[in-house]
């Protein structure tokens, strides 16, 4: 990606200002310093977007947002949370759940149709903004947006070089869909959040653990063994975002939704080196070759723009519309990915900043 100019990018980075500083009034109301909290993290973000425009470096800026956000996530919702209230019973709002749930939903849905009371679509109600942002970014929500994403993208980054090679996993890359089917299968079966209750290394509170004490252990030590080794250890080691690339619901849902978004990474096979770097630095392992041995982009590219960053034939770019008319696009997905990005974390960073400044 070239560098911009200076009235390109400022203009781009004072859009992105102006659009959450609208959602920062409409949200904060008379609370002035809510409004501020709010008002400075817009800032921030506009400012880490004028730098990706500017610079011409999209995944290193992205990185800042992303493993910020995911750290004062943890601090608002796991430690703040745990002083002020304890153990609580109640956990935030989580999309992994939501995704490891589905087809309950869809069955309560299904019996609120049949019964006449619509009051209970409301549980759907962040359901449809979720399915909002994958039909506007796609996968690109993986590495822009979620909140648990740059925590595991944080410990792949400690390393400054792979200490350990992992190699594409072939027809191995699909097993995330095939958890995903098991997951949905099993928790509709037993009518309970199995994904929350076993495999999810990112519990916010004790509400999902079991009353009786074996189980309780047994929970324990898979949470454990998940959360060390394929949230720390092993994208320590490889550099490689694991838990988000295997096991996440999330993930494995967005990968086929996320077809429904107008952009997609895309390489240029004219101007394609096949030099391999792009594969090489995919922490995502979304690049692949074909028969031929061209290199193409799969359906778990999480839009993080590393490949894009560090093509040296630039061949690689965000592209739009249907093949072989095919628009640049880039700007403007990155454009919205801030956005989303940016109003999404307001709702929790701003109350961040004010506790550690003392003011909550």
């Amino acid at each position: 990606m070239k560098n911009g100019s200076f009235r390109k990018s400022a203009g781009l980075a004072f859009g992105i200002l102006g659009v959450l500083a609208v959602l920062s009034f409409v949200s904060a109301g008379r609370d002035v310093p809510l409004l501020l909290a709010k008002l400075s993290w817009s800032t921030v973000v506009a400012f880490l977007g004028f730098r990706i425009y500017r610079d011409g470096v999209i995944s290193r800026y992205r990185a800042i947002l992303f493993i910020l956000t995911a750290f004062l996530f943890f601090l608002e919702f796991k430690f703040f949370r745990f002083i002020s209230f304890g153990n609580t019973p109640s956990a935030p709002y989580c999309h992994i759940a939501e995704a490891s749930t589905l087809s309950n939903f869809v069955h309560s849905q299904v019996l609120a149709i049949k019964s006449g009371d619509w009051r209970v679509w409301g549980v759907l109600t962040m359901g449809f903004l979720w399915l909002l942002i994958i039909f506007t970014i796609g996968q690109g929500i993986c590495s822009w947006v979620c909140f648990f994403g740059g925590i595991d993208e944080g410990f792949s980054k400690i390393a400054k070089r792979p200490i350990l090679k992992f190699k594409a996993p072939g027809r191995w890359r699909d097993l995330p869909i095939a958890f995903l089917i098991f997951i949905l299968v099993v928790t509709f079966l037993q009518g309970l959040p199995v994904f929350c209750s076993w495999f999810c290394p990112f519990k916010m509170t004790e509400a999902f653990w079991a009353a009786d004490p074996v189980t309780r252990k047994a929970q324990a030590v898979l949470f454990w063994s998940i959360l060390a080794g394929a949230v720390i250890i092993i994208p320590i080691l490889t550099g490689k975002r694991i838990f988000c690339s295997f096991i996440c619901p999330f993930g494995a849902l967005v990968s086929i939704s996320g077809k429904a978004s107008p952009y997609a990474v895309t390489i240029d096979k004219e101007k394609c080196s096949r030099c391999g770097k792009c594969m090489e630095v995919c922490p995502s392992l979304a690049v692949e070759t074909t028969a031929s041995g061209e290199y193409k982009t799969t359906n778990f590219c999480t839009r993080c723009s590393k490949c894009i960053d560090i093509c040296p034939s630039d061949a690689i770019s965000i592209f739009s519309g249907p093949s072989g008319a095919r628009i640049d696009t880039r700007d403007i997905f990155i454009f919205l990915s801030l956005l989303v990005a940016g109003a999404l974390s307001g709702s929790f960073v701003p109350n961040v900043f004010l506790r550690l400044a003392g003011l909550r």
